[in-house]
């Protein structure tokens, strides 16, 4: 009985360490102190413009156009709450700031 309950969880452990790691340390930044969840985890190259557009769409801005989208910051003009305002979207990290 004591071997069977030994191997099961040594089987056991290894793999809820394995399924829990990526979800678990997904939010983390070390560095950082704002939420993550309003900020992409990009490992690759910039994002297109596209998805910065729809990123501003999902973080609830409406009557998004792009105005510059070709330097490593896009630049869109936005409608939120009723008012306009100008954005700039860093295209290697997704962080987004008013103009």
């Amino acid at each position: 009985m004591f071997n069977k309950l030994v191997l099961a969880a040594a089987v056991a452990i290894p793999l809820g360490m394995l399924g829990l790691s990526g979800s678990a340390m997904a939010g983390y930044s070390p560095t950082s102190h704002t939420p993550l969840a309003r900020m992409p985890l990009r490992n690759t190259g910039a994002m297109s413009c596209a998805d910065a557009r729809q990123l501003l769409r999902e973080d609830g801005y409406r009557n998004v156009v792009a105005r510059e989208c070709d330097a490593r910051t896009y630049l869109f003009g936005a409608t939120r709450g009723g008012r306009h305002v100008v954005l700039r979207v860093n295209s290697r990290n997704g962080h987004v700031r008013p103009v």
